[in-house]
């Protein structure tokens, strides 16, 4: 199976953050996604290094952030990287469990807001995994390429 792959790497920086989105949003609506859902990959990929900057580095600056993107024909494999902070388990699990529905929720202020992210991601991508090896710890998102 042909793969593409765009790798990028930014310094873990908040101000960073506003150049990660247009490029994601571009590269997703270049590879035939709709703009609605261009969009939506790009929150989840600027959600999962919003949280390597915060949770993986403390807000610390000076360390790298790689954002891998894997095009294969039938499938768009995000992965967000980074070499510090492992997840949480309670994070881990999260992302275990077979599905989460914003309509299980009665009431959006009972998740607390360093859960809403993961939800967010859950909820848009169709698989979202977890890996931790050697150091290297990535956040795994895949979405299916639409068909005309």
């Amino acid at each position: 199976m042909k793969c593409k792959t765009i790798s990028l790497i930014i310094d873990s920086d908040i101000e960073y953050i506003p150049l990660i989105g247009p490029i994601v949003n571009k590269l997703c609506s270049t590879i035939s996604f709709s703009n609605s859902d261009s969009y939506k990959i790009e929150l989840c990929v600027v959600e999962a290094v919003t949280n390597c900057i915060k949770h993986a580095y403390n807000n610390s600056r000076g360390h790298n952030i790689e954002i891998i993107f894997e095009i294969y024909p039938k499938e768009l494999i995000i992965r967000v990287c980074s070499y510090g902070k492992k997840m949480g388990k309670k994070e881990q699990n999260f992302l275990k469990a077979e599905k989460v529905e914003f309509e299980d929720i009665d009431d959006i202020n009972k998740i607390p807001d360093s859960g809403r992210g993961l939800m967010i991601i859950k909820s848009i991508m169709d698989h979202v995994t977890y890996e931790s090896k050697e150091g290297k710890n990535c956040l795994v998102m895949i979405k299916k390429l639409p068909f005309p």
